[in-house]
C-alpha cells in the first residue's frame, strides 16, 4: 500500500457545497443526492441499527473508530478497505461500518460490532488487519479509537450523523450533526455503509418493511377518535415530563387496546363530559 502515502494530489472526495433539497414529489434516497437525502438516509439506517439490535437480543459490544492519517485516492480507498474488512472477517468480526470523509479529504470509519471479544483480543485483531508501517516510516499511517458500547440510540445517531435536537450551551439546535455532516461525492467506487459478516437479524429490505408496518399502525391508531386526546390528557397530568411524541407513539401503537379505549371511555363519561378540553375531540 505504497500509494497511500504519494504526495499526488487527489480530487475533493467531499461536496464543499452540497445541494439542501431537490424538488420532487417523491422522498429525497441516498446518500450524495442532497442534504435532504443523506438525512433520509441517515434516519433510515439509524433506526435499521437499533431494530436489528432489538431483533438479535443481544447487545452491540464495541464501538470502533479508525482514522486514516493520509490522502487516498478513491481506488486507493476502496482496495485497501476490502482488504481490511477481509482481514477483520477471517478474524470473526462481525460489524456494522460506516465510511466518513474528512474536510482534509482522508477518511475515517465508525464501526458498530457485535462480536463478543475482549478489549485486549480486539486491539489485535484490528491492528493485524490494518496496513502496517512501511521501512523509513515512523507511523502506520492509521490510528483508532476503541470504546465500549453503553447508549445505543446515542451512538446509532453519532455514527449515522442522523438529524437530532439537542442543546448547545442553552440553546436548542434542532439539527446537532449539521456541522459535521459532509457528503461523499457522487460517482466514487465504494460505498457509504458496509458490515463484515452476518450483521443484520433479517434482510435490511424486510426489516425496512417492518418499520413502515408499525409506523402505519401508529398514524392509524392515533388517527382513531379521542386517541391523541387521551395522549394530550396524560402528557399534562404527568407535567410533561415525558415528551407527547412518545407518548403519541405508544397510544397509536395500543390504540386499539382494551386499556386504552377504556380509558377513552372512562373520561368521556367522566371529566371530559364536564366540558375539559373543550373542543379538543382531535
Amino acid at each position: 500500500m505504497k500509494s497511500l502515502y504519494s504526495s499526488v494530489p487527489v480530487p475533493k472526495i467531499y461536496q464543499q457545497k452540497p445541494v439542501v433539497s431537490r424538488p420532487s414529489q417523491f422522498r429525497p434516497k441516498g446518500w450524495t443526492d442532497s442534504v435532504a437525502s443523506y438525512i433520509n438516509e441517515a434516519r433510515k439506517l439509524k433506526t435499521l441499527i437499533l431494530r436489528n439490535r432489538r431483533l438479535t437480543g443481544e447487545p452491540y459490544t464495541w464501538h470502533v473508530t479508525i482514522n486514516f492519517e493520509t490522502v487516498q485516492t478513491p481506488a486507493e480507498i476502496k482496495v485497501g478497505w476490502e482488504k481490511v474488512c477481509r482481514n477483520l472477517r477471517d478474524h470473526g468480526i462481525v460489524a456494522l461500518w460506516v465510511r466518513e470523509p474528512t474536510k482534509s479529504g482522508k477518511v475515517h470509519y465508525h464501526l458498530i460490532l457485535r462480536t463478543t471479544i475482549t478489549k485486549k483480543a480486539l486491539e489485535k485483531v484490528v491492528k493485524a488487519a490494518m496496513p502496517t508501517r512501511q521501512p523509513g516510516q515512523k507511523r502506520a499511517g492509521w490510528h483508532k479509537s476503541i470504546k465500549p458500547v453503553t447508549d445505543d440510540w446515542q451512538l446509532a445517531h453519532y455514527v449515522t450523523k442522523a438529524k437530532i435536537a439537542s442543546y448547545v450551551k442553552g440553546r436548542r439546535v434542532d439539527d446537532w450533526y449539521a456541522g459535521k455532516r459532509l457528503l461523499f461525492v457522487t460517482g466514487l467506487p465504494f460505498n457509504k455503509v458496509g458490515v463484515i459478516g452476518d450483521f443484520w437479524a433479517k434482510p435490511k429490505a424486510k426489516m425496512w418493511d417492518d418499520v413502515k408496518a408499525v409506523e402505519k399502525r401508529i398514524g392509524d391508531g392515533l388517527d382513531q377518535p379521542n386517541v391523541r386526546r387521551l395522549a394530550a390528557h396524560v402528557h399534562d397530568l404527568i407535567g410533561r415530563f415525558v415528551p407527547l411524541p412518545a407518548i403519541e407513539r405508544s397510544f397509536g401503537a395500543a390504540a386499539d387496546s382494551p386499556v386504552i379505549q377504556g380509558w377513552i371511555e372512562r373520561l368521556l363519561d367522566g371529566e371530559w363530559s364536564e366540558g375539559e378540553d373543550a373542543g379538543g375531540g382531535y
